[in-house]
């Protein structure tokens, strides 16, 4: 996150991926840390207006919090923000 705030998205998104792809191998497809990762790396792809790439990290972000949290809980929230602002 610290490289995405600096402005060096090419550095961050390897990073982002990179983590993502550990929690999915140690924790399963439908962790909250999985969903963490998404969210993040949708986040870093909509910086760079690709929006068309981070819509569905966001949405499998959202569909995994959802089903693990409760449509309620706080970081459902979080993710329905990410994905009004992008």
């Amino acid at each position: 996150m610290l490289l995405q705030k600096q402005g060096n998205y090419a550095a961050a998104e390897p990073l982002f991926q990179r983590a993502l792809a550990i929690w999915e191998t140690g924790l399963g497809l439908e962790h909250p840390n999985v969903a963490s990762a998404l969210n993040n790396l949708g986040t870093l792809l909509e910086a760079q207006e690709k929006y068309v790439e981070a819509q569905p990290l966001l949405q499998r972000a959202l569909a995994i919090r959802i089903k693990a949290l409760g449509p309620e809980h706080p970081d459902v929230a979080t993710v329905l923000n990410n994905m009004a602002a992008s």
